[in-house]
């Protein structure tokens, strides 16, 4: 198993949301708050990622359409545009 070393942070939040985290706690959902803040900010890193992923992505088809002309667009064209990303 891999451990990580962990830094506390203290961190204030409204009370809507602390009652809903203290509720899935409360519920079994999670061992404690700290496991809930830490799946949600990966669920949040996630969706930064695919977010920076999807805007790529759109960079490199707009600019095939420049290069290519729409008439030549093709997905061995996009693909190979693509490099590592593909």
């Amino acid at each position: 198993m891999l451990h990580l070393a962990k830094q506390q942070l203290t961190v204030y939040l409204d009370p809507d949301l602390a009652a809903r985290i203290e509720a899935l706690v409360a519920a079994g959902v999670y061992a404690n708050a700290s496991q809930v803040v830490q799946e949600a900010l990966t669920a949040w890193q996630s969706g930064l990622d695919q977010r920076e992923f999807e805007l790529e992505l759109k960079k490199v088809y707009e600019r095939g359409l420049a290069m290519n002309g729409r008439d030549n667009a093709n997905a061995a064209n996009f693909l190979r545009a693509m490099g590592d990303l593909a």
